[in-house]
């Protein structure tokens, strides 16, 4: 993996975390802004659909507080290769 490629994962982590942080204020909120991070950040890595069901995945569990299985999931959809 290149340097520049762990990098940008970190910041983006770094990002995740302290979106995470406000979930139980605003689950909603939560929710949309890790959606937007990691369209941003990985534009072309989901498709429309793929998109619908992490939105409804994560904001279940923005919803119930689960700050690990969030960030997990964002880790699974946006930053793990296929395969890994």
């Amino acid at each position: 993996m290149l340097v520049e490629t762990k990098i940008r994962q970190t910041a983006v982590m770094a990002a995740v975390d302290i979106k995470l942080m406000k979930m139980k204020k605003s689950p909603g909120r939560c929710t949309r802004n890790l959606l937007e991070l990691g369209l941003f950040t990985y534009p072309n890595k989901i498709s429309k659909k793929e998109q619908q069901i992490f939105q409804e995945q994560l904001k279940e569990l923005c919803q119930i507080g689960d700050v690990q299985g969030a960030r997990t999931l964002f880790i699974n959809t946006f930053i793990q290769e296929p395969g890994q």
